[in-house]
């Protein structure tokens, strides 16, 4: 090997060699030590024959050598450059890389800066339906407030609900999405599930009809599989969890129709007081024993009350400031 490299360099110097091989011999100068000693030992083995015979070396001319070193000490400069760029290159990259992907993900999340929220209030008498930035689907209920941020975090998704909602939540394993509302949270990675929790009532209901929740209060939690309903009491604390038969009525309201399965009087007047955004006067107090259970799609308050009268012997009467309630 080393005969080969003496052959091809004097062919160099002697200006027999190729392009090819003179462009070998200046690559090995400059980029291998093996190469850069080499030319160091033949300069000095040179000089030293010089300072004997000052006609030797005359087969080299002075310009030739000249134009070699020019190209050699160009060829190594340029190694050098390249050799520090790369250092400079593997110091920086990583640092470029973190930044780089800290803004993509802050562009993302609220990862770096001060959370801003958003908070969304819908009046009795209307609902909504609003989509988050990750996907996630949301039907908001008459007389409900939602509140979220604008970028959801990085670790979970989290959002504060009074009132009544439907969520279609979009699965991510790494960042479960929760809804609190009054001392409780719902956990979920992805699924669908129906949330009833209005301040003036004593009662928080969860009901699931696809995937895994984590259902936690004060005091305990429970994990619901599709079909079931904990219902939270906030007075005593206590958690019931019941199997419905069918777990998908408890959220038609989305869909437009009222639905009531023996239902108390009290319970149905709160109801359509937020959808019909109308005040109920209770003349008889006992009329509050009567239960109803009804499905429809009427869409004026009239109707529906016609359809209850149809049920129970109590009398709806609607007053220009209200409906009056007796039997």
């Amino acid at each position: 090997m080393q005969r080969r490299v003496n052959d091809i360099v004097k062919k160099v110097i002697a200006e027999n060699a190729s392009k090819r091989e003179a462009r070998e011999v200046v690559e090995w100068f400059s980029d291998s030590i093996e190469g850069q000693q080499y030319l160091s030992d033949m300069i000095d083995r040179d000089a030293y024959l010089m300072e004997g015979d000052p006609n030797t070396g005359q087969s080299f001319t002075p310009l030739q050598s000249d134009l070699l070193f020019t190209r050699i000490e160009r060829k190594i400069r340029f190694s050098h450059v390249r050799k520090l760029s790369l250092r400079i290159a593997a110091v920086l990259l990583p640092f470029i890389l973190v930044v780089g992907i800290g803004w993509y993900v802050n562009s993302r999340t609220s990862l770096f800066e001060g959370t801003t929220y958003t908070e969304l209030y819908v009046p009795k008498g209307e609902d909504a339906r609003i989509f988050f930035q990750d996907g996630t689907e949301v039907y908001l209920n008459a007389d409900t407030r939602i509140r979220y941020p604008e970028r959801f975090g990085w670790l979970r998704r989290e959002v504060w609900l009074d009132g009544e909602a439907y969520f279609n939540v979009k699965e991510n394993k790494r960042r479960p999405f929760e809804v609190h509302s009054q001392n409780t949270t719902v956990e979920v990675l992805g699924t669908s599930f129906n949330v009833n929790s209005y301040r003036e009532s004593d009662k928080i209901r969860v009901t699931l009809d696809e995937g895994i929740v984590a259902f936690r209060t004060r005091h305990n939690g429970y994990t619901l599989s599709p079909g079931q309903q904990a219902e939270y009491d906030k007075i005593t604390g206590q958690l019931v969890v019941t199997n419905l038969m069918h777990p998908s009525n408890l959220s038609l309201w989305k869909s437009n129709v009222l639905y009531f399965y023996d239902s108390p009087l009290a319970e149905v007047i709160s109801v359509l007081e937020r959808k019909y955004n109308v005040e109920f006067n209770l003349l008889t107090p006992e009329a509050l024993t009567y239960s109803y259970t009804l499905t429809t799609r009427q869409q004026t308050l009239d109707s529906v009350l016609l359809e209850m009268q149809k049920i129970a012997p109590v009398r709806f009467t609607l007053r220009e400031n209200g409906v009056d309630v007796s039997l």
